[in-house]
Formats: structure tokens, C-alpha cells, sequence
């Protein structure tokens, strides 16, 4: 099941406000428990989950309860947490942003077990100020002010930002800026995750790569959480490195043989 979001914040938030869809919240659960009741016991039913707590409207003590009678297990979506809506650069899959979720989700009332947590096998790159207006991007990339990312009035892409999958070839308006950000990115171990901050173009990327599985000892150790997954396979392509790297760390957790 995968529905962004019910409750709202989904992408037409600007056309059609949260308190349109605040009847969703209660159907969400109810629309679940019909679809057990058509399969059956005997299928899996799985839910794919906002990773952002802003956008957990549906997820909270009080629905939780009716929402676990029908979900095997829930996918929280712990990438794209930079987005349009944000103003200053961080990692769209960080470590710590992902903790914050998996925390917020567990608070809620989702047993560790039943939660997986995400991996993005693409790319994202932001628009940042240029340096002269005070954006602080030349002494840290990280936190730094991005121009204006979405549009005020309907929410759509002012072009500033874009994603690609390692699949395909970087856009050509943005390649010659992502490949000097691989050049000179920055393996941030904190994170762990790989960011680079293009001067030329004021551009910032961030992106994982095999180091993934750095991630899942404080996540899938520390918090309990029953799996991973990816979105999505194929555009890990063609050589499925951090595929093969989420696989491994996997298997030396103990998760998968």
C-alpha cells in the first residue's frame, strides 16, 4: 500500500490543504482493514510510509492500533528527507534523520520487528545561494540556504532541484557539476553517507553509496528494526553495488543467509 500521504502533504498539498483530507486519517485504517478482510489472513500486506514526522498524519498512537490489525509490515521511507520543501541542504538519507523517524514511528506504537527502513539507489542535487548572499555554503556545504526550490502558489518544481538514478547518465544540464562533485565530494562517516558541494554552479548532491551498510548496525542493532528495503532495484544498474552492499550488511547482522 502505497498511498503519500493520507492525512495530506502529498504533492498537491497547495491546491488541496490538510483539512480537506483530514477525513482520510480515519479511512485510511478502515480501507486497510477491507482489503485484509478480501485477502485474507494468508497474504501479506505491507505499507509503504512517510519518513518525515511532518508528514506522519495518519501514523500516530491513536491510528496505529487499528492500522496494525491489517499490516504485516510497514517500508518507512527514510530517503527524500531533503526535499523542495526544505531551505537548507542536509542528506536526503542521513543517519540521524533516519533515526529520528524509525524513533518517531516506534513512539507511535509500530513494533520494531514490523519495520523496515530505506534506501534510495539515486541521486539528488539542490540549488544553494551563491556565496556572496550570505548563504554560509562556502565554509559548511552542509545546512547551508538554498534558493527558492518550490513554488510558492502550487508547490510544483522551480527547476532548482532534481533526482537521477545510477542507472542512467547524470542530466546533461547538471553532469558537468555532478562530476565535479564526485571528484571532490566528502564521505561523511557521521551520516554515513556521500554529499558534494559544487562551487562552480552552487549546486549540492547527495547521494549513498556501498558505505550503506554502515548504516545498519545503530538502526537494525540498536533499534530493532526487522529489515531494509530499496527503491528501487533496477536503478542500482548495472553494476548493483549498493545492492550488493545492503545484501552483505544483511547478512553479517544476520538478517538474511
Amino acid at each position: 500500500m502505497d498511498w503519500e500521504y493520507p492525512g495530506g502533504n502529498g504533492v498537491d498539498y497547495k491546491q488541496i490543504p490538510n483539512s480537506e483530507k483530514e477525513w482520510e486519517i480515519d479511512a485510511y485504517p478502515l480501507m486497510l482493514a477491507e482489503l485484509r478482510s478480501a485477502l485474507g489472513h494468508d497474504q501479506i500486506i505491507s505499507a509503504a510510509v512517510p519518513g518525515l514526522p511532518r508528514d506522519m498524519l495518519a501514523f500516530t498512537p491513536a491510528t496505529l492500533p487499528s492500522i496494525l490489525e491489517s499490516i504485516d509490515f510497514f517500508n518507512i521511507m527514510t530517503y527524500d528527507l531533503m526535499n523542495l520543501r526544505d531551505n537548507v541542504t542536509k542528506h536526503h538519507t542521513g543517519l540521524s534523520l533516519s533515526l529520528q523517524s524509525i524513533d518517531a514511528y516506534q513512539t507511535a506504537g509500530i513494533p520494531p520487528s514490523k519495520a523496515n527502513f530505506g534506501f534510495a539507489f539515486y541521486v539528488r542535487w539542490f540549488r544553494t545561494e551563491k556565496p556572496e548572499t550570505g548563504s554560509g555554503c562556502e565554509k559548511n556545504p552542509t545546512g547551508c540556504k538554498t534558493v527558492l526550490l518550490e513554488d510558492l502558489e502550487t508547490g510544483e518544481s522551480t527547476g532548482q532541484a532534481g533526482t537521477f538514478s545510477w542507472n542512467k547518465p547524470a542530466p546533461s544540464q547538471v553532469a558537468a557539476s555532478f562530476e565535479r562533485a564526485l571528484a571532490g565530494g566528502t564521505y561523511d562517516e557521521f551520516v554515513p553517507a556521500c554529499n558534494g558541494a559544487d562551487k562552480e554552479e552552487n549546486i549540492w548532491w547527495t547521494w549513498d553509496t556501498e558505505t550503506i551498510k554502515m548504516k545498519m548496525q545503530p538502526i537494525m542493532v540498536a533499534r530493532g528494526v526487522g529489515g531494509a528495503f530499496a527503491w528501487e532495484l533496477g536503478e542500482d544498474g548495472p553494476e548493483f553495488t549498493r545492492l550488493q552492499a545492503l545484501t552483505e550488511g544483511l547478512r553479517e547482522i544476520g538478517t538474511v543467509e
